[in-house]
């Protein structure tokens, strides 16, 4: 039996921990007070907001059966949105989703999933993992005030790219010199109305537009019927303006919305916005994860493959392949 320490509890350091033979003594530490990470939800009064990921596919069968579960339990359904496409203003197409080309959502919000995923594992919140140390017999993890957190035969990062090469760099070369901007930032807007917009979609795509994506959010199932709008900013205008006060970058945001989508500013209740700095990047094709057998050091996340939740699992299920294989 191998002790082993999952360090983040997103979609990858689940999955790794779920696909991991029972029989090794796994211990996840997550910075947040609870798990998921961009699978995040948060509630304003009545509105709920799915502020990171707004949906997932399931195109692999190792995925599928993963997830069956979870649709059986009703953690996980399916939405399917009115779909429209936009170049400005001007809707440029139009489709509706369905069950050909399912898209998921957790209900009642999308944390649901995450949060049914982590209800069996041994996680402990709170944890900001420093830096690690290896005593010559065990790899302890040490949290900002330098306490001994735990000592382990493994550790493997589930932390985005920056983050995991800062932590493991003393100590393998396993994540050799990963690009500074492998992943990209993203604003999130949270808008809650006091009464529906008249709107003939559910889900659009932006182009033309320094946002990328609108979606009512609370037409997503298990919603309640409090209106409410996600908006996500393009990558390349989050960038340019990274450091904006979150309030100004909320506001070109949501006259973005008014110019694009033609909301009325005046039925707000509420409004909040979200700076995630690591979101989403392009397909990539180097490992689907990374591992150092002699130093006992391991990562994987969606950011070695393409920055989807799929891809978290893949790069997850792939590592717990090989380490069920090998320990």
């Amino acid at each position: 039996m191998a002790r082993i320490a999952i360090i983040g509890a997103g979609m990858a350091g689940l999955t790794a921990a779920h696909q991991l033979d029972a029989r090794h003594d796994i211990c996840l530490f997550e910075r947040a007070d609870k798990a998921g990470g961009r699978i995040a939800s948060r509630t304003a009064g009545d509105f709920v907001f799915d502020h990171g990921a707004q949906f997932f596919t399931a195109k692999s069968a190792a995925f599928k059966r993963f997830l069956a579960p979870y649709l059986d339990s009703g953690a996980l359904v399916r939405w399917d949105a009115a779909f429209a496409e936009f170049s400005g203003p001007d809707i440029t197409s139009r489709r509706q989703w369905d069950a050909d080309f399912a898209h998921y959502v957790g209900a009642p919000n999308m944390n649901a999933l995450p949060q049914a995923l982590a209800a069996p594992l041994n996680i402990r919140y709170g944890c900001n993992i420093e830096y690690i140390h290896h005593d010559g017999h065990f790899w302890q993890l040490f949290d900002e005030q330098q306490q001994l957190l735990g000592e382990f035969d493994w550790v493997i990062s589930t932390l985005p790219a920056k983050q995991s090469t800062a932590l493991f760099s003393k100590h393998t070369t396993i994540l050799g010199k990963l690009p500074e901007n492998l992943m990209r930032p993203c604003y999130a807007l949270m808008l809650g109305f006091i009464k529906p917009q008249q709107l003939d979609w559910q889900v659009a795509h932006v182009k033309q537009a320094d946002i990328s994506w609108m979606s009512v959010n609370s037409s997503k199932p298990g919603r309640n019927n409090a209106f409410s709008m996600l908006v996500l900013a393009t990558n390349a205008w989050t960038r340019s303006n990274f450091q904006l006060d979150l309030n100004a970058a909320g506001e070109h945001l949501l006259s973005e919305v008014e110019r694009i989508a033609g909301i009325n500013r005046q039925d707000l209740l509420h409004q909040d916005t979200k700076r995630w700095t690591y979101v989403n990047l392009p397909r990539q094709t180097a490992a689907k994860a990374y591992l150092d057998k002699a130093q006992q050091l391991a990562a994987c996340g969606d950011w070695c493959i393409q920055g989807r939740v799929e891809a978290a699992f893949t790069s997850a299920n792939w590592l717990a392949r090989k380490l069920n294989g090998m320990l």
